[in-house]
């Protein structure tokens, strides 16, 4: 009976298979369309098919295939066109019953009869088919988002849109958005940023790293991330190159251009803080004065501490680009410009640590942070204003010769209001958190003004058949200034209901009590000191370039030998003047003066006379920093057989280095004079299995050169919102061995996979050590020893018609042995090894992307997800208290869709998911987690969690033209 059921089972669902099948087949013709010489899929491609008066017409999907499905039988004829083909001679197709029929066709390129507007649809720079080629054909291990996958991204940015490729994690500014890209497990300090391949300055205040959330996507054609370098690029890239390939002119005249608008959520529910900074005083009161002169309270307004709330306006963006040829195709030229203008915000709270930590009985147990003694809840509104714009000119002589003028100018302008509630805990119970013995209110107001300039002239031409050469001069300036950084405070102790509270069992602390009161007793609200600085650097670059070519053969295979160098002048100026207003007291008392408002505070250097002179007079954040870089190299790339090309050679640079600042004559690293020599040889060996697969494999070394500000001894309070950066005269430069191995396979002309390794040996790393210095708790860079650092990347994308998967993961293991403190009783300081990660480096990273892609009907959509793993904040001289950051997952969509022949309309949503940015410490929460004296944002009694931010999500749409 058993088998008789199983029976019956088993042909019913072979019934039903069968009759799916049949169904799913049911006169469906088929096939694929392809170039005849190239074997590319002709994406679009219109298939007609028509039996007398019935009569089909379709697309070619993205996988290349076309079908018609449940069509009546017959035989039809088919023929296929599309813009700058042939139209395909006329096929008899059989349509029969229940079966499928496949015809695959292949078409001639008409290209000698082909319009201007035909050569340019189908060889845009700007398309994902050109991305594949690049990534296909290219010498060195590299990615390539195209201009159009950055249209339809939910990206507005260039350093969101890099977050989705594989290997690279971003951290964020303050404002959310992506700012910095980490490679491969190298920290942000080990990667470069190019414009049309030529290395530019950094606005950062202290940093060479370029701060990618100024440059608005839509002045990009593509981006190319290099991870392998060869002997004609510049050494100082361990973890990868990021280039931007800017907009140049096209063939024909092009205008296009966006306008959106949009909105942040965070402020649905909380307004939106601004202030007057039409007030704000350029230059510090100092510089108009003599030398070592007191600067009066009256050069000191209050307007622009006074803020106002009101609901955030509509964020807005626009853009243009305009481009054409004149002169017989001869000259190019096109002019692209981008405005965005924001509001943006987040919600921050930061337990502050201190260099307190509680001992430990012996050196093989971990110190414990103490309880700790304050936190910080703030509330941040910004306001960002970015502009961009870039002209490229080229002139065509003849077919050996050509020139290149390009120029761009990136502007970010943030306009800020930070609101800072900071609590001073007092051990008592309110509400089952410990509680305050008092409050600080401090409101600050910055105005933080970005910008960098390029003007790049380039040439290449032919001598001869054999002989050719190209050069490049630049000039380049980036300027960043912070001018009137003003903070005013405001403070009232607080006190428990004595009359009102008791004392309860301590769960926590058997044996003890804790005093819970009902409610807290406020004191009177004081004003306290205010500050004011103001600072700013300046980059200047000039970079000349020359590279000479010949193409020869050696055992009659091809070989092109290259030899050149370059040279880079680097000025960078830095200054900085601090102003301390001490408060006032009420006459023949010890008390502040009450507060009630900014304007009536009352300020006076009467009793400190030197704070009226400003800092810059000894400030080491005054400084000039002169960089001179001497680089050549030569290179052949040798084409071994016919599957086999190997690109080796060396390169050398030179570098020296000086910088003077207006420390005291007795600080050690006032001045100083740097120079060193580093040979940098590699090899990049592409092995062409198929026309679609190849094997990469490669080596070179790499070099580090530290910040400027690094090595000088200035406690700066502008980097980071919670502690200070000291410089460290004695920093090394750090070199760096790469390897790497990638499987590359090119099936379609969107699909793609590829799998790889890589092995980074480093000596001498610079992290950023959190830890007491001469002038309180903050980060110092310090070589900390050798590193290793491993992993390894996959990617894949496919279509299946016009549902498209985009997935990346890469894994990275690191490893650096360091020195750590431990404080046992009250003995001396212990030291003990610790192995752990490199900072920054986050052991999983990946993105997964679901698309849809209807050519037919002009419809993009894409939902995304990003993860990064937990990864090392900051490095702790302490065992085991290193910060991390915790894992975040970012969900984000976007969608657009095409009205008529010239206009997309799209929508974009960013951080749906509301993922904050927390950073914790490895150790046990239990007290802080729980009890009547636990602290505020703490999840789990196995870990403290230190800040925990909110940006909430961002929603955008608009309408895009192309005329």
């Amino acid at each position: 009976m058993a088998i008789s059921i199983q029976f019956k089972r088993s042909f019913l669902l072979l019934f039903f298979f069968t009759a799916f099948c049949f169904s799913a087949s049911a006169q469906t013709i088929k096939g694929n369309v392809s170039d005849a010489k190239t074997s590319e899929t002709l994406i679009g491609a219109t298939v007609h098919i028509a039996n007398g008066s019935t009569v089909f017409n379709t697309t070619v999907k993205l996988d290349g295939s076309y079908d018609f499905k449940n069509i009546p039988a017959g035989t039809y004829i088919l023929k296929v066109s599309f813009v700058g083909y042939k139209t395909t001679k006329e096929y008899a197709v059989d349509a029969i019953k229940g079966h499928i029929a496949i015809l695959n066709v292949v078409m001639l390129d008409n290209s000698t009869a082909l319009n201007e507007v035909a050569v340019i649809e189908y060889a845009s720079k700007e398309s994902d088919r050109s991305a594949r080629g690049d990534e296909k054909n290219s010498n060195n291990t590299i990615n390539v988002v195209s201009a159009q996958s950055i249209a339809i991204s939910p990206d507005v940015l260039v350093s969101n849109v890099l977050q989705r490729v594989s290997g690279i994690s971003i951290d964020r500014s303050s404002s959310g958005d992506a700012q910095h890209v980490i490679i491969r497990g190298m920290d942000k300090q080990y990667n470069t940023t190019l414009i049309n391949g030529i290395k530019i300055p950094s606005p950062d205040t202290k940093n060479r790293y370029i701060p990618l959330d100024i440059f608005p996507a839509s002045l990009v054609d593509r981006i190319e991330v290099y991870k392998t370098l060869t002997p004609d690029m510049e050494g100082d890239a361990s973890g990868g190159v990021v280039n931007l390939v800017m907009k140049t002119a096209p063939d024909r005249l092009k205008v296009e251009g966006d306008f959106g608008t949009g909105y942040s959520q965070i402020f649905f529910d909380r307004p939106f803080a601004s202030f007057d900074r039409s007030t704000v005083r350029s230059k510090a009161p100092g510089e108009s004065l003599p030398p070592f002169a007191n600067a009066p309270i009256s050069a000191f307004p209050y307007q622009n501490l006074i803020t106002k709330n009101a609901n955030a306006p509509l964020n807005s963006n626009a853009s243009l680009t305009i481009g054409n040829r004149y002169l017989n195709d001869k000259l190019g030229v096109l002019f692209s410009g981008s405005y965005q203008n924001s509001y943006q915000g987040e919600n921050s709270f930061v337990a502050e640590q201190s260099n307190t930590v509680g001992t430990s009985p012996n050196a093989q147990t971990p110190n414990q942070e103490t309880a700790f003694q304050s936190s910080n809840n703030r509330e941040y509104s910004t306001q960002l204003k970015r502009l961009g714009t870039i002209a490229s000119i080229d002139y065509k002589f003849d077919d050996n010769n050509s020139i290149n003028l390009f120029a761009t100018y990136l502007q970010l302008d943030q306009y800020r209001v930070r609101q800072t509630e900071t609590s001073t805990y007092g051990g008592y119970s309110y509400q089952g958190y410990d509680a305050t013995n008092g409050v600080d209110n401090l409101t600050e107001t910055r105005s933080d003004l970005q910008n960098i300039y390029n003007i790049t002239l380039k040439g290449k031409h032919k001598i001869t058949r054999k002989f050719s050469l190209d050069w490049t001069i630049a000039n380049s300036e980036a300027k960043h200034s912070l001018p009137d950084i003003a903070e005013f405070k405001t403070s009232y102790q607080t006190s428990p209901d004595l009359v009102n509270g008791k004392n309860e069992p301590n769960p926590n602390s058997p044996g003890s009590s804790v005093f819970v009161t009902p409610d807290i007793i406020d004191g009177p609200v004081t004003v306290g000191n205010e500050s004011r600085e103001w600072t700013r650097n300046t980059d200047k670059d000039i970079s000349p370039y020359l590279n000479l070519h010949y193409n020869t053969t050696i055992f009659g295979r091809k070989a092109l030998f290259s030899a050149g160098g370059m040279y880079r002048h680097k000025t960078r100026t830095n200054f900085n003047d601090t102003y301390s207003l001490p408060n006032t007291y009420i006459p023949g008392t010890d008390n502040a003066e009450l507060y009630t408002t900014i304007p009536a505070a009352v300020f006076t250097f009467a009793n400190n006379p030197g704070n009226a002179e400003g800092s810059a007079q000894a400030d080491a954040g005054v400084y000039n920093f002169t960089e001179n870089i001497y680089a050549g190299y030569g290179m052949l790339d040798y084409s071994a057989s016919d599957k086999l090309n190997v690109i080796f050679g060396l390169r050398a640079e030179h570098t020296y280095e000086y910088y003077f600042s207006d420390l005291p004559a007795t600080f050690a690293g006032k001045t100083a004079t740097i120079t060193y020599v580093d040979y940098l040889p590699s090899i990049n060996a592409k092995y062409t299995i198929t026309d679609n697969q190849a094997l990469r494999a490669s080596y070179f070394k790499s070099i580090l050169r530290p910040a400027f500000n690094d090595f000088v001894p200035y406690p700066d309070g502008t980097i980071d919102e919670n502690y200070l950066s000291l410089g460290n005269p004695y920093l090394q430069h750090t070199k760096i061995d790469n390897y790497d191995l990638r499987y590359e396979f090119f099936p379609g002309v969107f699909d793609e996979f590829m799998v790889g390794s890589y092995y980074k040996y480093l000596i001498d790393p610079i992290e950023r050590v959190l830890g007491e210095t001469p002038y309180g708790f903050g980060y110092t860079p310090e070589n900390l020893g050798n590193a290793h650092n491993y992993g390894a990347e996959f990617v894949a994308k496919k279509f299946f018609g016009n549902v498209g998967v985009s997935v990346n993961y890469t894994y990275t293991n690191s490893e650096i042995t360091t020195l750590k403190k431990i404080q046992i009783g009250d003995q001396d300081l212990a030291s003990i090894n610790q192995t752990r990660p490199l900072q920054g480096q986050a052991a999983n990273i990946g993105n997964f992307s679901l698309l849809y892609k209807d050519q037919k009907n002009g419809i993009d959509a894409q939902v995304s997800l990003a993860y990064t793993g937990e990864r090392i904040s900051s490095v702790s001289e302490y065992y085991d208290l290193d910060t991390w950051e915790k894992a975040s997952t970012y969900l984000d969509l976007s969608a657009q869709k095409k009205i008529g022949k010239h206009f997309i309309l799209y929508v974009k949503a960013n951080n749906l998911l509301n993922t904050p940015y927390e950073l914790f410490l490895k150790q046990n929460n239990a007290t802080d987690y729980s009890g009547l004296l636990k602290y505020a944002h703490q999840e789990s009694p196995n870990y403290t969690t230190v800040e925990y931010d909110q940006f909430y999500a961002r929603y955008s749409l608009g309408a895009k033209y192309k005329f």
